[in-house]
């Protein structure tokens, strides 16, 4: 029979094994959003299930450039999206399949129009604020503080206090909105499964296996993407240490980059030296695509251990 010693041994070690799994599977999210959101399949090696070491997009890679998709739904040239799928894709609106021929290439891919919300172009007073609705992109309203005595909804998120209305994000899978239904955790009523509209506005991008760049995070949605059929050269791949056995690897158009290897770009290059705040890296970290990310060097070598100088 095993002592309550050794059960509480036990315990103790398969709780140490599950903040393993997750504290490591916190760290390996590059690009997890966007593979997820186009439909690409995780692979797993030895076993384990916390962390992708690449994903398969065979699926998305060898989709017909005469249509567009969109959340499993095939669309036609000049079709306009259905009006589901017009409520999963916030922030854009009048979205159709657009064919187009650019270097004697015919690509279909969706044409939207990014909505533009009055906040964007005015300010409040100190007092005021803008109340959101977690499936609405614009504000739904601005609300003014008048008097001090006046109880307002607050909610408390990663130590941040939002008050009734206001939107905030849980890590990058839910946009939430603070309401008395909120309960500290992701739920139906108050948050919705964050998305940056991968299908609609990046899927050119990623089937020339462009590099998305991301701001200080590694996952989320890109601020820009280095193309390399634009640039002005291919890019060259740089080994940091031994390339391991694996045979995934990522794509930057027909370049292929080995898993924890770096991408050398020369306009990144020559960024990097003009710049002593801030910083830009591309490397393999889950394949199929390049992870470019960039931000204040101090924060990058904190977070990520990468050492630029």
């Amino acid at each position: 029979m095993i002592s309550i010693k050794d059960r509480t041994f036990f315990l103790k070690l398969i709780l140490l094994i599950l903040y393993l799994d997750f504290a490591i599977c916190a760290v390996c999210d590059s690009n997890q959003l966007l593979y997820t959101e186009i439909g690409c399949k995780p692979i797993f090696e030895n076993g384990s299930n916390s962390c992708a070491v690449a994903y398969d997009c065979e699926n998305v890679f060898t989709r017909s450039s005469d249509n567009c998709y969109l959340n499993g739904n095939v669309y036609s040239p000049k079709d306009n999206i259905s009006q589901i799928d017009s409520e999963l894709s916030l922030c854009v609106s009048g979205c159709f399949c657009n064919q187009k021929t650019i270097n004697n290439k015919t690509t279909a891919t969706f044409a939207c129009e990014y909505d533009r919300c009055p906040s964007y172009f005015s300010l409040l007073t100190d007092n005021c604020y803008y109340k959101f609705d977690k499936n609405v992109c614009c504000e739904i309203e601005s609300y003014c503080i008048e008097n001090d005595n006046v109880t307002i909804h607050e909610c408390i998120h990663d130590g941040v206090t939002y008050k009734d209305g206001q939107q905030f994000k849980i890590k990058n899978d839910y946009q939430c909105v603070c309401s008395p239904e909120f309960n500290g955790t992701a739920n139906d009523k108050s948050c919705r499964k964050f998305k940056c509209n991968y299908e609609l506005l990046y899927m050119e991008n990623i089937l020339n296996r462009d590099a998305p760049l991301y701001y200080e995070e590694k996952d989320g949605c890109p601020i820009n993407w280095y193309q390399s059929e634009y640039e002005s050269d291919m890019g060259t791949v740089e080994v940091n240490g031994t390339i391991g056995s694996s045979s995934h690897v990522c794509k930057y158009g027909n370049l292929s980059v080995p898993i924890g290897q770096q991408l050398k770009i020369d306009r990144l290059s020559i960024r990097n030296s003009e710049s002593d705040t801030h910083k830009t890296i591309c490397t393999c970290d889950t394949p199929p695509l390049i992870t470019c990310i960039t931000g204040k060097k101090a924060i990058m070598n904190d977070k990520y251990n990468m050492h630029i100088t």
